[in-house]
């Protein structure tokens, strides 16, 4: 049955990476999972199906592998299972390419592997005491067995601790992906003026990064002008830039799956004014704040904490926050105008591995950061403080009751229009100085 399935993946071993960077990520794994795995344990990472489109027939949405899968074997077609066992390591199984694939699609090029028809009965003859299943299973089937939360948990963590440790060659697609991006900044620099809409702006912008060489957008791209710069996902309308307008642009590029992330703002004058030059260098201040803190062994939330005290010190400098800078911390207050975590794992999708597989990630300053760890080398991070008059917050009575002495709510008033500023950069740890990775794109 799986050899008729529509989509399983024209050319979908046309890797981004060589054999040896992909042989030694199953070794990387390899040491990881032998931790915490019995010899009796059995691990299927699993690169998932297409979705049919509803009314479609047989058309089915892009296929998208699973990243555990892809990162492991490179491979982009679907169905495909690499099986790892401490006796036999890792075991590739793979759906092979049929005559009606190849008439349709053109045929596919296939890591070596087993049918992978034949995977159930290999793990029935290796009968193991537990089964852990990492990645995108077959829908309606479960070939998880004797398997507890903490210890799927565990596996899971254990493969993604090794995933986070970017190799060389991502490190080098990210550089090359920044480029790309860059493509796009570079039109949209010249191109922003009163009278273009928000969405002639993501159009200038995403036609230079495919043109540069982009198979796609890792996200839907983000611009906002005027208050809808204060929208943290803003997607693109028919409003018109006006004159005095900040416009914030948060878009990137994307190779199968990797991704850079980049958020710069502009004035559509041309130039900032006053009010806006003073929240445009608060948020570059921050950012620098948390740049700096950017190393090896680093504790994410003290990242965030840094652009946090900046942004309550720059704020009672302009009379929008009141008392003392450690209370307006502590009580949250700077969460109103700074309402999200400094940044994520990014990198093989826009959410690498980071925050999911943080259980209880703690609150710094009134905001539930992403990820909750110290930081390792070769960790890729976003790092994107911002300020916001966010009118749903200005206007919850909740806030204004919990803040009313933190926040100046009649200076606030004179701010309401003023939409936000973003700055983000993603940033590879050392264990010295940063590597900004994204720094092509001039702020």
């Amino acid at each position: 049955m799986l050899a008729d399935c529509p989509g399983a993946g024209h050319n979908a071993f046309m890797t981004q990476f060589n054999a040896t960077f992909l042989t030694e990520r199953k070794t990387r794994a390899a040491r990881g999972l032998d931790a915490v795995l019995s010899s009796s344990d059995l691990v299927l990472v699993m690169a998932g199906t297409p979705i049919g489109k509803p009314g479609g027939l047989d058309q089915t949405y892009p296929f998208l592998p699973h990243p555990d899968y892809y990162w492991l074997t490179g491979s982009r077609r679907a169905y495909g299972v690499s099986a790892y066992t401490k006796a036999d390591g890792w075991v590739d199984f793979v759906l092979p390419v049929t005559r009606d694939e190849k008439v349709w699609e053109g045929g596919a090029e296939v890591i070596p592997g087993q049918p992978v028809e034949g995977l159930e009965a290999w793990v029935l003859a290796k009968a193991p005491s537990r089964v852990f299943v990492l990645g995108q299973p077959a829908p309606g089937v479960d070939h998880r067995r004797n398997v507890i939360e903490d210890d799927e948990w565990i596996v899971q963590e254990a493969f993604n601790s090794v995933r986070r440790i970017k190799d060389q060659g991502e490190i080098d697609l990210l550089r090359s992906l920044a480029v790309m991006a860059n493509a796009g900044y570079t039109a949209i620099k010249s191109f922003i003026r009163p009278g273009v809409t928000e969405r002639d702006i993501q159009l200038v912008y995403e036609d230079a990064v495919l043109r540069a060489g982009a198979e796609k957008m890792p996200y839907e791209s983000i611009v906002g002008a005027g208050t809808n710069a204060a929208i943290l996902h803003a997607i693109p309308t028919s409003r018109v830039v006006k004159r005095g307008d900040l416009v914030l642009v948060d878009a990137g590029a994307d190779v199968s799956d990797y991704c850079v992330d980049i958020t710069r703002v502009f004035a559509a004058d041309g130039t900032f004014s006053s009010q806006q030059k003073d929240i445009y260098q608060m948020v570059l201040k921050a950012q620098e704040a948390s740049l700096a803190l950017c190393y090896r062994g680093t504790e994410w939330l003290d990242v965030h904490r840094a652009s946090a005290r900046v942004f309550a010190e720059g704020l009672k400098s302009l009379n929008i926050l009141r008392g003392d800078v450690d209370g307006l911390l502590e009580a949250g207050a700077v969460s109103v105008f700074f309402p999200h975590g400094v940044g994520h794992m990014v990198g093989l999708r826009v959410r690498d591995v980071g925050g999911k597989m943080t259980r209880n990630p703690r609150k710094a300053y009134g905001v539930r950061v992403r990820v909750d760890l110290p930081l390792e080398e070769n960790f890729v991070m976003t790092v994107e403080p911002g300020v916001y008059f966010i009118q749903a917050l200005l206007d919850d009575a909740d806030t204004r009751s919990r803040f009313k002495e933190q926040i100046n709510w009649t200076e606030v008033e004179k701010w309401r229009g003023f939409g936000g500023v973003r700055l983000e950069d993603d940033i590879r740890i050392t264990a010295g100085v940063p590597d900004n990775l994204t720094a092509v794109v001039p702020k």
